[in-house]
């Protein structure tokens, strides 16, 4: 499997990509009717679908490889004011839980890989949509040019490696529709269109792909929590009540922040914990595990844990986490 590249989007800002695509505005209304609402911009770019879905009342995650390409979403989202979080990661290993979507828009990215990542990348969209999320994507066509006649290098038998330009390098594989519907065993595919987009004088696409709608078909399996609630735990506290976050200017830490020893959490390190009953900055706690703070767009929850013995409402724990979760989209279990 062939390591991932980023597009070099410094020298790709054109107009072209600072504007939403014609099917985005088909998306907007479609899922906003469907209530749909956790929406994952994979491959964001420069950040147009997220700006785009973001106005039109989505609950936005943005990601995409390139850092260049991040920041100058963060950037956009300064001069916009909005806040919507926004990671720098590599599709074939999502950094979000679990059935975290209700939908995924994905535009000219999946094919940005060989056949064992393609596939790699699609076993990870399938585990963070919901049972019945659905995803609009595109796959490079093995009919168009690119495939067929532009001489590009194999890596494998479905995966050219282009050569020259802002996608010198960067492998894109190629699909025909038995690949496809091979591929989606996972899905049901509810449109399936093969397009071949010319370039004019104001249009400077090119290229011929399936663009797919497809459904994720899973059981609903919620979080379980039932090992965790109840447990009496220990651990440090790195982060003192009233302490500033050590890379978000102006944010104060209105509890105790710290983590429970031994123990570990999605992202390798040990896990985070929320201490309640504790009015005064300390260095270490033991208490009982009431509750779990549960990320969709992370892949780390964070344990409530009471030091005092009371079991504190889901209201109260709400606002208490509010200072630092209001960046996340999540929830509490119980």
């Amino acid at each position: 499997m062939v390591e991932s590249k980023a597009w070099d989007w410094k020298n790709m800002q054109q107009e072209t990509w600072l504007i939403p695509s014609e099917e985005s505005y088909y998306y907007a209304a479609k899922w906003n009717g469907e209530d749909r609402k956790r929406l994952l911009d994979l491959g964001c770019g420069l950040g147009r679908h997220s700006i785009f879905f973001d106005a039109h009342g989505f609950k936005v995650t943005a990601m995409d490889l390139s850092e260049y390409g991040v920041n100058n979403l963060r950037e956009w989202q300064k001069k916009n004011g909005t806040d919507f979080r926004t990671v720098v990661g590599d599709m074939k290993k999502l950094p979000f839980a679990d059935n975290a979507f209700d939908c995924i828009y994905s535009y000219h990215v999946l094919s940005h890989t060989d056949t064992e990542g393609l596939k790699q990348i699609l076993g990870e969209i399938h585990r963070v949509l919901k049972p019945g999320g659905e995803i609009f994507f595109d796959l490079c066509s093995k009919d168009g040019w690119a495939f067929t006649r532009s001489g590009y290098p194999h890596i494998d038998e479905n995966t050219l490696r282009f050569v020259g330009g802002p996608e010198g390098g960067i492998p894109h594989c190629f699909v025909n529709e038995q690949d496809i519907r091979e591929l989606l065993h996972e899905f049901r595919i509810n449109k399936l269109r093969h397009i071949d987009d010319i370039k004019t004088e104001t249009w400077n696409g090119g290229g011929l792909h399936y663009f797919i709608e497809a459904d994720a078909v899973k059981e609903d399996v919620k979080p379980d929590f039932s090992g965790i609630i109840g447990r009496t735990v220990s651990g440090k506290i790195d982060r003192p009540l009233g302490s500033q976050h050590p890379r978000i200017p102006g944010m104060t830490y209105t509890l105790n922040y710290g983590y429970v020893d031994g123990v570990f959490a999605g992202d390798g390190a040990e896990q985070d914990i929320y201490l309640l009953g504790e009015d005064k900055p300390v260095t270490e706690y033991t208490g009982k595990v009431i509750a779990v703070w549960h990320r969709y767009n992370d892949i780390e929850d964070k344990w409530i844990v009471s030091a005092d013995g009371r079991d504190y409402s889901d209201e109260y724990i709400a606002k208490a986490v509010e200072f630092q979760e209001k960046y996340f989209d999540g929830g509490l279990f119980r």
